[in-house]
C-alpha cells in the first residue's frame, strides 16, 4: 500500500487496528489479494483517486475479523451474486478458474483450511 500511494499520490490508505490484535497470527497470503482486488477493481477505474480502509477487530466471541473497504466504483452489475455462489462453493470449483476470482477463491480456501470451516470470506 504505501508503494501504491506513493505512486498515486491521491490514493490514500487508513489503518484502523485494534491494539488488543497485536499477538493474534493471520495465514500468509490473506490480505494481499483481498487489497490488491480493493485497488484494482475498485479503484483502478477511478484513477487510483480514493481510499482504502484497512480494519481488523475483536469480536464478541473473541475472533478476528478483518474488513478492508475501499471509496471505488462497487461491484459490476451481477458480480456480487457470482462470487458469493462461488465462496459458497468454493470445494467444487475447478483448479483453474476462468476470469479474475482465483485469487478470491485462494483466500477463500486458505482460510477454510487453516481457519477451520466455521471461518469465511465474505463481501458486504
Amino acid at each position: 500500500m504505501e508503494l501504491m500511494c506513493y505512486r498515486y499520490p491521491e490514493l490514500q490508505c487508513e489503518y484502523d487496528i485494534d491494539p488488543e490484535l497485536g499477538g493474534m497470527k493471520v495465514p500468509n497470503f490473506i490480505l494481499q489479494p483481498i487489497v490488491e482486488n480493493s485497488l484494482l477493481h475498485g479503484l483502478k477505474n477511478k484513477g487510483y483517486r480514493g481510499e482504502v480502509r484497512i480494519s481488523a477487530r475483536k469480536t464478541q466471541d473473541n475472533r478476528m475479523e478483518i474488513l478492508v473497504s475501499d471509496t471505488g466504483s462497487g461491484f459490476a452489475e451481477g458480480k456480487k451474486p457470482a462470487i458469493d455462489q462461488m465462496l459458497l462453493t468454493y470445494s467444487k470449483q475447478p483448479a483453474k478458474l476462468e476470469g479474475n476470482s482465483i485469487g478470491i477463491l485462494n483466500v477463500q480456501k486458505r482460510i477454510k483450511l487453516l481457519c477451520g470451516r466455521n471461518q469465511s470470506l465474505c463481501f458486504g
